[in-house]
């Protein structure tokens, strides 16, 4: 039997839509097999979601074949822009679809058209997603019974405001009211 050839550049062969990158439907239309693929949750070592900006990380695993046996790999992380216009559902949507693209793309080794889609993923976008964290944590200072918020979040992030920090203090905060909540009976 002879083995099928995976083609080593793919462009946009799309008649309706004018993009400007490789879409899912142009691998399919080159004759490409596309691996089995799902999205999943980025866990941590105690098996608890990974939380960046408030929310859980997932990504697109493949399965992929090695030797006789077949294993789930990890592709692409799923980046929800915020910033498009889309409603929530129809960004999630679009993620999903580009994670699952270039985690194909990446297994295959197939080479694609330029992607301006990557500059969705900007400034603007990770700004929006620290300020959606930062009022969650606010929300949950104040039920906590804090009163200067600003100070505090200052205090607590002299190294910046990254997961790590972001994640243990909300756990403090939950904590607090968890504390405050028994407290009060």
């Amino acid at each position: 039997m002879e083995e099928k050839k995976t083609p080593k550049l793919i462009g946009n062969k799309s008649d309706g839509f004018k993009y400007k990158y490789t879409s899912l439907g142009d691998l399919v239309l080159a004759g490409v097999d596309l691996p089995p693929m799902r999205v999943a949750t980025l866990t941590d070592s105690n098996g608890d979601p990974v939380i960046i900006n408030g929310a859980p990380v997932e990504y697109i695993e493949a399965q992929i074949k090695t030797g006789n046996a077949y294993e789930w790999v990890k592709g692409a992380r799923v980046v929800v822009p915020t910033s498009t216009g889309m409603n929530e559902a129809q960004a999630y949507g679009s993620a999903i679809t580009y994670a699952r693209r270039y985690t194909a793309l990446t297994i295959l080794g197939i080479a694609c058209d330029d992607d301006k889609k990557l500059e969705t993923h900007n400034e603007a976008d990770l700004k929006a997603n620290e300020d959606r964290a930062k009022e969650e944590l606010r929300s949950l200072y104040e039920k906590a019974g804090g009163v200067d918020f600003d100070k505090w979040f200052k205090d607590s992030t002299p190294k910046g405001f990254t997961n790590e920090t972001y994640a243990k203090m909300k756990t403090t905060l939950l904590k607090q009211i968890t504390k405050k909540a028994e407290g009060d009976k």
